[in-house]
């Protein structure tokens, strides 16, 4: 496995390369960043897709075992090296981390198919609102990402009637994927981890597709409360719990079967589409309450975030790192100037 992921990080070195090569040196400013942020994420995602999926296979990897957090940390390196040769050539050398922790998240959800126009379009509408940030400014009206925002809400099926027993089960099967990964989701290891009978859990959910949904949506709907949902009580059992390192892993799992499997285009949708309110929220206390978030703000806010905290666990370091630390300090003095 650990020569593996190096021959595809010496790939994606070449990649690199060659990207740097045809990028030239002639043209700077935050506005050219958004057009040429979105063609470099949609050929890394496209063209050189399976060295995409052993990015992300390896994070999945430093995530679980500190073991694996050297060969993870040859591509961060990789990557930080390319934004900073990148932003260097624009102009725009102190947002070079925060851009490539853009790229990791807006890459890993540009994994995620479902209407390829659309999703590209959405692609450069974000792409042009992180280069809008960086220039100190709100984002763009963004049609096509809020057209494809409502249609993946439309996709969310209504939430059964409670059933404790259900719920249980959902959740142990997705403590199962962020433990095992989708391969290791059986029937026979979610019933012991929810300390059920195996007769039970099969009742339930029959089929080990019905299996993988529900663990899904736990975990979906642990990252991104439904609209017009209420927080459900403490002490009753069905409480939403912070979010932690098994939510994190739980999310990757099923964000690389929904990039892999077309069956899942309706939670491809929903994550793509759909997360980031949380980060918006977290976001907007860092600029100020003058600026109202968007959805395609949200997902700026949710690309910038999610690469940064992968970066930080799989690095072994904290889950949920202070983000007052001084990694916004630039993009908060772009904002301050304006």
């Amino acid at each position: 496995m650990e020569s593996a992921q190096a021959e595809a990080c010496a790939e994606a070195e070449r990649w690199c390369a060659a990207q740097l090569d045809a990028i030239g040196t002639e043209i700077r400013g935050a506005a050219a960043l958004g057009p040429l942020m979105a063609a470099l994420i949609d050929d890394w995602c496209e063209t050189q897709r399976t060295l995409a999926f052993a990015r992300r296979e390896g994070q999945v990897m430093a995530m679980r075992d500190e073991r694996h957090a050297a060969a993870c940390a040859k591509w961060d390196a990789l990557w930080m090296s390319f934004w900073q040769e990148v932003c260097d050539r624009l102009g725009l050398s102190d947002v070079a981390t925060l851009t490539a922790w853009v790229f990791d998240g807006a890459s890993s959800l540009h994994l995620l198919r479902w209407r390829r126009p659309v999703d590209r379009a959405g692609l450069s509408e974000l792409c042009d609102g992180w280069a809008n940030w960086v220039d100190g400014r709100v984002a763009d009206p963004s049609p096509w990402f809020e057209m494809a925002r409502r249609d993946a809400l439309a996709l969310i099926l209504p939430s059964p009637p409670e059933d404790e027993t259900a719920h249980a089960i959902a959740v142990a099967a997705a403590a199962t994927v962020a433990q095992r990964g989708v391969t290791g989701l059986t029937h026979r290891a979610v019933a012991a981890e929810a300390g059920l009978t195996l007769g039970v859990v099969s009742y339930k959910f029959r089929t080990s597709a019905d299996l993988l949904k529900a663990a899904f949506d736990a975990i979906y709907r642990r990252l991104a409360p439904q609209e017009g949902e209420a927080p459900r009580p403490s002490g009753s059992g069905l409480a939403r719990p912070t979010l932690g390192r098994a939510d994190l892993l739980g999310t990757e799992e099923l964000s690389a079967a929904a990039a892999r499997d077309p069956d899942l285009q309706a939670f491809a949708a929903q994550l793509r589409y759909l997360r980031g309110e949380s980060s918006g929220r977290a976001m907007q206390r860092q600029l100020g309450p003058d600026i109202v978030m968007s959805p395609i703000e949200n997902a700026i806010a949710s690309a910038l975030m999610g690469g940064r905290v992968r970066a930080y666990v799989a690095g072994g370091r904290a889950q949920d790192p202070d983000p007052v630390d001084g990694d916004f300090g630039p993009l908060l003095t772009r904002f301050a100037r304006r």
